[in-house]
């Protein structure tokens, strides 16, 4: 299989997040599987390349590669979700601090196109971290603050009633509809009403196995139709899952120099992006090894296969 151009656009993603005071933002990225068990990923692209051209990449279910879309400018950031549908969605972030611009769209077959035009005005839309209800609702999140912009583009506040230092990371949506919030180290669900702890304190402290100093970040959510939850733990090369009643254990470790900052769920297995820093100084990753993604399965039987590795010329 040819190498994700996809993939590359999460790396170069990564390496925006790896920025000095930028490492405590939303993790950029992340993987998505529609209905049909298209792999979405997002990366640089080309993946071998010194510029953050954010790109969308699907892997089909042949493992045929494919570049879906590309960002028009650089630096840029693509945070892919999707519904409890399989409807798969993307949010893009181009420009420096202070000034970015934010855009949302729909991605896949049937693509209705962008939904978000950019804008630079948060309370229009801020991709810090996103999620979108069954009925089309959009929920955004900035610091600590939970918004819901509507179909018709009407935006509100909702009270959440998280500490006010837990700045929210990352949100999905449950099959049986309720919202989950990772906020700060701690996991909550949200009904619409009342906001419930289910698991507090997700990071070590100090992870044996972090990629570098200040890399101790949960990069990506995902939730089975148990309930359970799965994080993409790129602080500790790990995968995570939570059970509803907040059990944690770990489920899949990556060795090193790899990686995890992506995760979904499809048909019982868990299938994981991970992604290399290259041997070199993270802080000057243009001038050592290529950075390089691959995509990873568990399986339900407890097999672990690698369906995609980027390979270097």
């Amino acid at each position: 299989m040819k190498k994700p151009e996809k993939l590359n656009s999460i790396l170069l993603i990564l390496i925006l997040m790896l920025v000095p005071g930028m490492v405590n933002s939303h993790p950029w990225g992340g993987l998505v599987i529609d209905s049909e068990g298209n792999i979405y990923f997002t990366f640089i692209c080309p993946i071998a390349d010194n510029d953050h051209y954010a790109c969308v990449w699907k892997i089909d279910p042949e493992q045929k590669l494919s570049e879906v879309l590309k960002s028009q400018r650089s630096p840029s950031d693509i945070v892919l979700s999707r519904d409890i549908f399989r409807n798969v969605f993307g949010a893009e972030r181009t420009g420096n601090a202070p000034n970015y611009t934010n855009s949302f769209w729909k991605v896949g077959a049937n693509n209705e196109g962008t939904i978000i035009l950019q804008t630079r005005d948060q309370n229009i839309f801020h991709i810090q971290a996103y999620a979108v209800h069954e009925n089309g609702d959009l929920y955004f999140a900035k610091d600590n603050s939970l918004f819901i912009r509507d179909k018709e583009g009407s935006v509100s506040e909702l009270d959440i009633s998280t500490p006010e230092n837990q700045r929210i990371g990352l949100m999905e949506f449950s099959s049986s509809g309720e919202l989950y919030i990772l906020a700060g180290d701690n996991l909550y669900s949200f009904d619409g009403n009342k906001t419930s702890l289910i698991a507090a304190d997700l990071k070590e402290e100090n992870p044996d196995n972090i990629p570098f100093r200040g890399a101790n970040i949960l990069f990506d959510m995902a939730i089975d139709e148990n309930g359970s939850i799965y994080l993409a733990y790129y602080g500790n090369r790990s995968v995570i899952k939570v059970t509803p009643n907040g059990a944690k254990s770990t489920i899949l470790e990556a060795e090193g120099p790899w990686s995890p900052h992506g995760v979904d769920i499809f048909n019982g297995e868990l299938y994981v992006l991970e992604s290399t820093l290259g041997d070199g100084k993270w802080w000057k990753f243009w001038q050592d090894e290529r950075i390089i993604p691959r995509v990873r399965k568990l399986g339900s039987d407890g097999t672990v296969s690698t369906l995609y590795k980027y390979e270097t010329d």
